[in-house]
């Protein structure tokens, strides 16, 4: 019995778009810190199970224009001082921060890894 040209082409074709999918890293994009009107900072597709630190002052305001979730923590090193919590931030969404609770000083990643590693 003869197989049909075009399910011989899915059955080739499928596995690799199911692979390619599964390659694809969910982090790019950008987290934007800022503090007031003259302090800007931006880390480019952050990357999984790091901490990325903000400029020693710290951010009032933070943007995640990403694929993932970031908490946003008040002490370097994505560490918290007590009495001061950390921020869950959404994926596409902002934050400001309560000026008496501290600014931000860091933030790290929530999810999964990237399957590849970020070169």
């Amino acid at each position: 019995m003869r197989v049909r040209r075009t399910l011989a082409a899915l059955c080739a074709i499928a596995p690799l778009v199911w692979a390619a999918s599964g390659c694809s890293d969910s982090s790019g994009g950008q987290v934007i810190g800022t503090r007031g009107l003259t302090f800007r900072q931006s880390v480019q597709d952050p990357v999984h199970d790091k901490c990325h630190a903000f400029a020693p002052k710290g951010v009032d305001r933070v943007s995640n224009n990403t694929g993932i979730d970031i908490v946003l923590h008040k002490g370097l090193n994505c560490t918290d001082p007590p009495g001061r919590p950390s921020s869950y931030l959404a994926t596409s969404l902002s934050a400001t921060t309560v000026l008496e609770l501290g600014l931000w000083r860091s933030f790290s990643t929530v999810g999964w890894p990237p399957p590849v590693p970020a070169a």
